[in-house]
């Protein structure tokens, strides 16, 4: 399996391939939590809800699902939690991803541990470089007349999720309407 996360690091074109992890974690902050996607923090509580006794808790509000609520422990919280990009590197991400290389493995188990490793690491350059992958081997598999293999199509709509919602919150739009706004860019980058 260590073969194969090195394979993918060295497949990514960007060496900076690392997620910046939370520090100094406030109130109101725009955090991804995986697998929930963008929650806001909403408070900092001390509750006893673990057999360690009372901790201080942030208590995350995912932005698309305002009805749950997620407890981290604030000693755990920024393993937990990743720090959002800005918009010029959500901007710079999309107009690279025609130089996207895949990462396609023909082996199924192993890609799909890898594919799981991509989203468990939450890295925006993977994440889209695994969908740029997916959506051409759908494409691959529509022409020949063969089917796209259901583990693959679960992966990338859970790819697609976390990544078109983080995206759509710091653009300022539906995670419903980016893949639009993404073909609509490189469309007009391509004129």
């Amino acid at each position: 399996m260590e073969r194969i996360d090195r394979m993918i690091r060295s497949r990514c074109k960007y060496p900076e391939c690392q997620v910046k992890k939370m520090k100094n974690i406030e109130i109101n902050d725009a955090v991804m939590h995986v697998p929930e996607g963008v929650c806001k923090v909403t408070e900092i509580i001390e509750r006893d809800l673990s057999r360690y006794g009372i901790r201080q808790y942030y208590v995350l509000v995912p932005v698309y699902d305002r009805g749950t609520k997620i407890y981290i422990p604030t000693d755990a919280g920024s393993d937990k939690m990743k720090s959002l990009p800005e918009k010029d590197e959500v901007l710079q991400i999309i107009d690279n991803i025609p130089t996207c290389e895949s990462v396609w493995i023909d082996n199924d188990k192993e890609r799909m541990e890898s594919f799981n490793k991509i989203i468990s690491r939450c890295d925006h350059r993977e994440m889209m470089a695994l969908l740029h992958t997916l959506r051409n081997k759908h494409a691959e598999k529509v022409r020949t007349g063969k089917k796209f293999h259901s583990a693959d199509e679960r992966i990338f709509r859970e790819a697609e999720r976390i990544l078109f919602g983080e995206f759509g919150y710091i653009l300022d739009i539906e995670p419903s309407s980016v893949a639009g706004f993404i073909s609509d860019r490189l469309e007009a980058a391509a004129n």
